[in-house]
């Protein structure tokens, strides 16, 4: 978690910011803690640093359904375009946590039979929703070989790589993060901006059990 000054600054914003990563990741070790979510999840003077991870092979984009068992009630049967979840502190340390998150969440989520890189590229605020009042998005865009991916938690997500043509049918069914990151940047209307360094290799993670990155 990070206080809402520290996380979005000194005014109000909404929508795909193509810049600020790595402002916001540095002042998690310095400003960010650990709070149960049960505690903030309401609580708009913190943010919940979430990674959005959204993973293309080719010209194809993973899309996902959300199923009954998820955990996040108000976001099932929704669409989402980002593999991702929330950061916690069995992640490790403050320094480390958001990367490890991120890796375990890939690991839990999706089955990828080669590595993949994740080139960390924005932050996406949604103000007006009551899950992305709390929430602050870490946006990644992962390039998968071309055996692409696949999802593994298939109780509480359902998906598979589209075109984006085949996107706009589900635009209305997606959650706001990913209609985001559809306008901005799949459908054309902005060019992604390169953010030099800000990488993250997300290792090959084959189809079946993920053993102890598992919950």
């Amino acid at each position: 978690m990070l206080p809402r000054e520290v996380a979005l600054g000194p005014a109000p914003w909404h929508g795909i910011r193509l810049e600020g990563v790595s402002e916001v990741l540095a002042s998690i070790p310095r400003h960010g803690r650990f709070l149960p979510r049960a505690e903030v999840e309401h609580d708009e003077r913190w943010q919940q640093v979430i990674p959005h991870l959204v993973v293309s092979s080719g010209q194809k984009v993973l899309a996902m359904r959300r199923l009954g068992r998820g955990s996040e009630r108000r976001l099932r049967g929704q669409v989402t375009l980002g593999v991702g979840g929330h950061i916690n502190a069995a992640d490790g340390p403050l320094e480390v946590a958001f990367v490890n998150g991120c890796l375990r969440e890939w690991a839990e989520e999706v089955a990828s039979p080669a590595p993949a890189t994740g080139r960390l590229l924005g932050l996406i605020k949604d103000g007006a929703g009551e899950v992305g009042r709390v929430h602050l998005g870490v946006l990644v865009m992962v390039t998968a070989g071309a055996a692409g991916v696949t999802v593994r938690e298939e109780d509480k997500l359902e998906g598979r790589l589209l075109a984006v043509p085949e996107l706009e049918v589900l635009y209305l069914e997606m959650e706001t993060w990913s209609q985001f990151v559809y306008d901005r940047l799949l459908r054309g209307a902005a060019d992604p901006v390169p953010a030099p360094g800000l990488e993250i290799t997300l290792p090959a993670s084959p189809a079946g059990p993920a053993g102890r990155l598992r919950e």
